[in-house]
């Protein structure tokens, strides 16, 4: 997906809507999405307060309203997946850091099997960038 306005920025409170969001196979209301969340902060009033940032960003979209006791409550679909706010966010850090510092700091988080396992990674993607490449 390319984005329109350049990297998304999101803060903590956003994030966590939005993780909630993509974890959901359907639709959610902002009670639900409240009711989901294991932070006793995010409460229907901070979703509340949260959902039209996240409109304005383009972020999600009511997808239809739906009866809640007395009233009608719209619930909501995210418009980016996880992956494209996260190459997004990549992206952001590449722009502002030094790539081999960046890989160097993975390398030293990791132990020596997930490090492994991320040069095998590494090595097929490099083969693969190379071949689509020359072909």
């Amino acid at each position: 997906m390319i984005l329109k306005n350049g990297p998304i920025k999101l803060t903590n409170r956003e994030y966590k809507v939005m993780d909630i969001l993509w974890s959901s196979a359907q639709d959610l209301t902002i009670h639900e999405i409240s009711e989901l969340s294991d932070d006793p902060k995010l409460t229907v009033a901070c979703v509340a307060q949260v959902m039209p940032r996240l409109l304005k960003k383009e972020l999600v979209h009511i997808e239809k309203f739906v009866s809640a006791n007395t009233k009608y409550a719209r619930t909501f679909l995210a418009d980016i997946s996880r992956e494209d706010y996260t190459n997004s966010e990549l992206r952001r850090l590449f722009c502002k850091a030094d790539i081999k510092a960046m890989l160097s700091a993975l390398v030293q988080a990791n132990n020596s099997d997930e490090n492994a396992a991320l040069f095998r990674d590494l090595e097929t993607f490099i083969q693969e960038y190379k071949r689509t490449e020359k072909g």
